[in-house]
Formats: C-alpha cells, sequence, structure tokens
C-alpha cells in the first residue's frame, strides 16, 4: 500500500551521512511513528502523500512511485488518502459540511444522500450532533478538530494518514478515533499514524503492526505490537 525506499529527508541531505528511511505498509496494516521533532513528522506525511520529493531513494504508494507522475496524476490519486490533521484546508466561502462533501462529490459518483449518511455517522461517532453548518469562521476550533476526522475517514480511502498532534489536549478523541482506524483495517484500508508531543499516548487505544521511532531524520523500527 505504501513504501519508502532508501528515502533520504531534503533537509537532511546536507549531511555527511545522510539517513535512508525504509518503512513497508501492507492493507489492512496499521503502522505507528513516534516523532520526536514536528518538522520531521510534517515532512513525512508530505512524502507520504506525493506533495515533497525525496532527496533520494523512492515513495511508493499503491506500488506507483510518486515522482513518476505528472501533477494532475498525483493529484488523482491522492483522492485515495485520508488526511487527519491541523490544517487550515476549510475554504472559508464554505460550510464545513460542503467543505467535508466536496472531494467525494467530486470524485466519485456516489449520491449526495448516501454521502451525507456516512458523514454523519461519522460525526456522531466523533462526539458531533451532526455536520457543522456554519463557515470557517463561525465555527470552534474543537468543532473544526473533529471535523477534520471526518473528513480524514469519509469515503474508505484506501490509506489514511493520522497526525495526532491533533489529538493534543483533545483526549477525549482518542477512543473514537481508534475505532475508526480498525473499522478502516476491518476492511482493507491502511493507517499510518504518526505521533508527536503529548499526544503520543492516544495510539496506544490500538493494537499496531509496526512500531517506528523518528529522531534526527532516522526511522528506527522499535518492533511488532501483535
Amino acid at each position: 500500500m505504501l513504501s519508502l525506499e532508501a528515502v533520504v529527508l531534503p533537509e537532511r541531505a546536507v549531511a555527511a551521512a545522510p539517513a535512508q528511511l525504509d518503512l513497508a505498509l501492507r492493507r489492512g496494516e496499521l503502522g505507528i511513528i513516534h516523532a520526536d521533532d514536528d518538522g520531521d513528522s510534517f515532512s513525512m506525511i508530505d512524502l507520504c502523500i506525493g506533495l515533497m520529493v525525496p532527496a533520494g531513494g523512492r515513495v511508493r504508494f499503491l506500488d506507483v512511485d510518486w515522482a513518476t507522475r505528472s501533477r494532475p496524476q498525483r493529484l488523482h490519486r491522492r483522492r485515495r488518502i485520508g488526511l487527519v490533521a491541523q490544517t487550515g484546508v476549510w475554504p472559508p466561502q464554505m460550510t464545513i459540511m460542503d467543505s467535508i462533501l466536496m472531494a467525494q462529490l467530486y470524485h466519485s459518483n456516489r449520491p449526495r444522500d448516501e454521502l451525507l449518511g456516512e458523514a454523519t455517522d461519522l460525526a456522531r461517532l466523533f462526539g458531533l450532533p451532526g455536520l457543522p453548518a456554519e463557515r470557517r469562521d463561525a465555527t470552534r476550533r474543537q468543532i473544526l478538530l473533529r471535523a477534520g476526522c471526518v473528513r480524514g475517514f469519509l469515503g474508505s480511502p484506501d490509506l489514511v494518514l493520522v497526525h495526532d498532534q491533533l489529538l493534543d489536549r483533545t483526549p477525549e478523541l482518542a477512543v473514537p478515533m481508534a475505532q475508526a482506524v480498525t473499522a478502516a483495517r476491518m476492511r482493507g484500508g491502511a493507517v499510518l499514524w504518526i505521533s508527536t508531543g503529548t499526544a503520543s499516548g492516544a495510539a496506544q487505544h490500538v493494537e499496531a503492526d509496526h512500531v517506528y521511532r523518528m529522531g534526527d531524520g532516522r526511522l528506527a523500527r522499535m518492533g511488532r505490537v501483535r
């Protein structure tokens, strides 16, 4: 599903002996990365979704090297990836509900009512009474965090990336996140959970196939949990 093969982070390439990152994640698997540095965790996300070009090595998603695809092709493939992260990608002119649904309505032929039903179920899982109907400026941060979780899992993506900096100071989201991760794996999706800071305890609610620690641009295997 996702593999990093001798990948060198661009910001680490100037080192005399730059670290090489290797990772392999298959369908139904969960990988957890405990990152010591926020910058490394963001770089890992950008690598996985094809936004960052590595200074060396290859990043493959669904057995295809991101570097071999044109920009439109990369955009098209990203529709198969869900991202749960603290981002400002909430268009101010749209309601939060429409922003959540937008990608699925654009990239699939699923009826709007069907998507609304799935999104509403996810919203309730993450502690919302339904999909937020307000625009970004009128929506509280805690609601936006939960809405970001809904957006990341909507549409049964092949790969879900969870950057659990999102869960910092929001520990009540840890168990619903674990439930959503488990459901994604049961239907054959893969999940890469990148943990930083005080939020790292949230990942203890799930059983991982692979656990790594990332520091100084290096990715060290910590073992297999189960």
